[in-house]
């Protein structure tokens, strides 16, 4: 069944030809001639004229290309098209114009397969449905779903979690909560190696010792489950300076909490409380300033333990290592480079401009050492 659309020009005169489907635009052309010249003559000598014009007016290609068969059917002539002629047996021209135009539509051979899907393919070449932004069809097109990625990482068989597959395991093996293929005769255990048992994680042959509340991941090598949000926060919590971490709660309403101790009023500082057996904020213990070394000697720069420093503290650009200055390369001499240099191993270190330079001894062949007649430290 097809359903045709007529498009029609209206003509300026009172005479209006329409072409038939199936037959081509030179054809219907050339029969519009003749009926013309035929309006205005009586004579069959002028007809014959009518018809030579319309056949000279073709063959000097002012029509469509090969239309001497079609010239042929307006003139009343059965007989075979010339097989040149690319209009034998070629499709109805449909472009547009004073003639109906065909448009094809299903004639029903195809029956969509759609039930039970919502999307993907219908079999007949459309769609049962499309899938909102961000989703995807299922693979049996039964409902969308959010893009799923494969994760097989660490894991030789199991779930892939998006319905595959991650690996099959051979004959007398199968996998475990752990991803692995076990042997089916395996024994497994959930004892621990330094004592007690396991709550959560394998047992060594592909089961399971228990499993964690929602929320909760199980650290299997201790056999204990731990809050997600509180994933690498120890059980009593820790101190970074006086920024305290803690885990709050546990399953599912565990939260992880941090707390700048020197923002509260009164300051507090980060600190093992022993009254509760974890990290907290707790006051800050009364200090006693310490400005001298294990073997009693007085520091020259450094913190005092307290807040404090020790000692008037080095030249700019000196090192400061275990409470002492350290000369520096670069750095400005100062009243505590002594004027007559001195030896880092075979660095020797010496003032020019108020600046401590250094030359390593060993490339000139020598090394650093005092120098008697010269009164100071120097390569020799």
């Amino acid at each position: 069944m097809s359903q045709r659309r007529r498009f029609v020009n209206r003509p300026h005169s009172h005479l209006a030809i329409r072409r038939r489907p199936g037959r081509s635009r030179a054809a219907w052309l050339a029969t519009t001639l003749l009926l013309l010249a035929g309006c205005g003559a009586n004579s069959a000598g002028t007809d014959a004229g009518a018809d030579a014009g319309a056949a000279s007016l073709f063959d000097a290609g002012a029509a469509d290309s090969g239309t001497q068969a079609d010239i042929k059917k307006a003139n009343g002539d059965t007989s075979a098209a010339d097989s040149h002629s690319p209009d034998a047996g070629a499709a109805p021209d449909t472009s547009a114009g004073d003639f109906d135009v065909a448009f094809p539509t299903t004639d029903g051979a195809c029956t969509p397969q759609c039930a039970g899907k919502a999307c993907g393919p219908d079999g007949c070449g459309s769609v049962c449905g499309f899938c909102p932004s961000g989703e995807v069809c299922a693979p049996d097109g039964g409902k969308c779903q959010a893009f799923c990625k494969p994760v097989c990482t660490d894991k030789k068989c199991g779930d892939n979690g998006c319905g595959g597959s991650c690996g099959d395991c051979p004959k007398d093996y199968s996998c475990g909560v752990d991803f692995s293929c076990h042997k089916d005769d395996c024994t497994g255990s959930c004892a621990l190696a330094g004592g007690g048992t396991k709550v959560c994680g394998g047992n060594g042959c592909g089961g399971s010792c228990g499993d964690c509340a929602t929320g909760d991941l199980c650290d299997d090598a201790k056999g204990v489950c731990e809050a997600t949000a509180c994933k690498g926060i120890p059980k009593d919590g820790s101190c970074a300076g006086d920024v305290l971490t803690l885990c709050v709660g546990t399953g599912a309403s565990a939260q992880k909490t941090v707390t700048f101790c020197d923002s509260q009023v009164p300051k507090k500082v980060c600190g093992y409380d022993t009254n509760t057996s974890q990290y907290g904020c707790i006051d800050k213990p009364a200090c006693t300033p310490a400005c001298t070394d294990k073997d009693g000697k007085a520091k020259e720069c450094g913190g005092d333990g307290c807040g404090g420093t020790c000692g008037g503290g080095c030249t700019a650009g000196w090192a400061c290592p275990g409470g002492f200055c350290e000369a520096k390369q670069g750095a400005t001499c100062g009243p505590l480079f002594p004027p007559a240099g001195q030896c880092e191993g075979t660095t020797w270190l010496f003032c020019s401009s108020d600046v401590i330079q250094a030359l390593d001894c060993t490339k000139v062949s020598q090394t650093c050492g005092w120098n008697a007649a010269a009164k100071s430290f120097g390569c020799q």
